[in-house]
């Protein structure tokens, strides 16, 4: 089984079937199967033999760009999706690092020895028939890039298998099933939505999806819509719950909700108990490189809801001291897993690829520990570690506690050059709404719930947060922010 495969017999048995609704737009399965059809013999006009074809493009969220990326996952080609928010910069390093054997964009891009079309020339191709070759479930479907906020982006490499086998968890875990209504608002570029996406048309439910996250909007349809699943990360529900103080109108259709991309703190996930009443709420814990690591499910809440949860079906997981030995449980050291859901390695980076696997296990450099009850705990990311008077210190657990604040809408703690301390451990801060502490307020909240060396020596107040394309918080980019007000307060 290959993914995109399951698409012709869901439309032989449910033809009129709604697949796929963007904003006014909607379309059927038996239309999808036909658009993919199309657009495969028009990819074989262009490019002869796809199979393992490398096929990039760069297109905004609609049904367009699911048809595609269906139609090159299922002939045995390999999608590659270009983020439209990457700077040209990054776009050119992309593609020069992929070497696609086509390009699909209406945007400018330096690539004179790359094949380049818009998708409107490539849909006035001529249509030529031609038989799929036999494809293996082992064969590349998909290379997703990193956001590229800590350098330079990566491709990360997936077989059908991956996924497929992370479809086997999704259904066991979250009980999704064809009848479900599911709605995935966020960028299909970033492999949380796009998984979504792609599962949900796997199993023939119907499929939401938005041309951009809009939080009004988003509210709007969960409201007039039978919505039954919903995809988000924490900053989208933070936008919505936004939108619920105003309205105060409860969503009651929706029956479960899949969380993922950054910890869903404490104090604004109980908070989705108003929004959604009636929603079983999941949050999983996992990576681009390793699928699905852990879940926290409704149980999970009750029992350790600062945990990530216990790990997921199939997912073996190590937590391992530097010398690669087992440490006891309740004891923190770098978290290794081993499953079939993991990537295949980075495109044309060997050296990476090697810092992730070690034999059969693979690592993303994350911090933890288990509790007696097999509940797992993040206590940060080791290239996040700040080294303050030669003290070690994890700017995520800085970041939950002040984040149980009620004034705070979002903080990160960053680590600055320091002359004296070697690190200064600085928080940036976005108040809710006019609402806000002072500096000696922090300062002693803070030493009540932390020790004292790892208290933030500045509080630094920011209007809005920059923002990866999966909507996790640019760190790099909070840092230059943090080093630029700094550098105008001295000046």
């Amino acid at each position: 089984m290959v993914i995109g495969q399951t698409i012709q017999e869901i439309a032989h048995t449910y033809s009129s079937k709604t697949a796929i609704v963007c904003g006014d737009e909607q379309i059927t399965y038996q239309h999808l199967h036909e658009n993919v059809r199309r657009i495969q013999q028009q990819l074989v006009t262009t490019i002869g033999d796809p199979h393992q074809k490398k096929i990039a493009f760069l297109l905004e969220n609609d049904v367009r760009f699911l048809s595609l990326f269906l139609a090159i996952s299922e002939m045995g080609a390999i999608a590659i999706p270009l983020d439209p928010k990457w700077s040209s910069h990054d776009l050119q390093h992309i593609v020069t690092d992929c070497a696609p054997d086509l390009l699909i964009t209406a945007h400018q891009i330096d690539t004179t020895e790359v094949l380049t079309l818009s998708l409107d020339q490539l849909l006035q191709q001529p249509r030529t028939a031609f038989r799929i070759k036999t494809r293996s479930e082992y064969d590349l479907f998909y290379i997703g890039y990193t956001s590229g906020t800590t350098g330079k982006p990566k491709g990360y490499l997936r077989t059908h298998s991956s996924w497929i086998h992370s479809f086997s968890g999704s259904e066991l875990v979250f009980k999704i099933k064809e009848e479900d209504i599911i709605f995935a608002p966020g960028p299909l570029v970033h492999s949380h939505f796009l998984y979504a996406a792609v599962h949900a048309l796997y199993i023939g439910a119907t499929l939401y999806i938005t041309k951009k996250f809009n939080a009004e909007m988003v509210f709007r349809t969960l409201s007039t819509s039978p919505i039954t699943i919903l995809y988000l990360v924490p900053t989208m529900f933070s936008a919505l719950y936004n939108v619920y103080e105003k309205k105060e109108q409860p969503i009651n259709t929706v029956k479960k909700v899949i969380s993922s991309g950054a910890k869903w703190q404490a104090p604004l996930k109980k908070k989705a108990r108003l929004v959604l009443p009636y929603a079983e709420v999941f949050e999983f814990y996992g990576a681009s490189e390793l699928s699905f690591v852990s879940v926290l499910d409704d149980q999970g809440n009750i029992e350790n809801p600062e945990s990530v949860g216990s790990p997921f079906p199939g997912v073996e997981v190590s937590i391992r001291r530097p010398d690669g030995t087992e440490v006891d449980r309740g004891q923190i050291g770098k978290l290794f897993v081993k499953s079939k859901l993991t990537f295949s390695g980075y495109l044309n980076n060997p050296l990476a690829t090697s810092e992730v696997f070690h034999g059969d296990w693979a690592t993303v450099g994350d911090l933890a520990y288990i509790d007696a009850n097999g509940y797992i705990t993040l206590v940060g990311r080791e290239k996040n570690m700040i080294i303050s008077g030669g003290l070690n210190i994890y700017p995520e657990e800085v970041e939950k506690v002040l984040s149980t604040l009620p004034e705070i809408d979002e903080v990160v703690v960053i680590g600055l050059d320091d002359p004296y301390w070697g690190e200064k451990v600085v928080a940036a801060i976005k108040w809710r709404l006019n609402q806000q502490l002072t500096d000696q307020q922090l300062k002693e909240y803070c030493r009540q719930k932390l020790a004292s060396y790892k208290c933030p020596q500045l509080f630094i107040k920011l209007d809005a947060f920059p923002y990866t394309t999966s909507r996790k918080i640019a760190r790099n980019e909070v840092m230059k922010l943090l080093q630029e007000k700094l550098e105008h307060q001295r000046t």
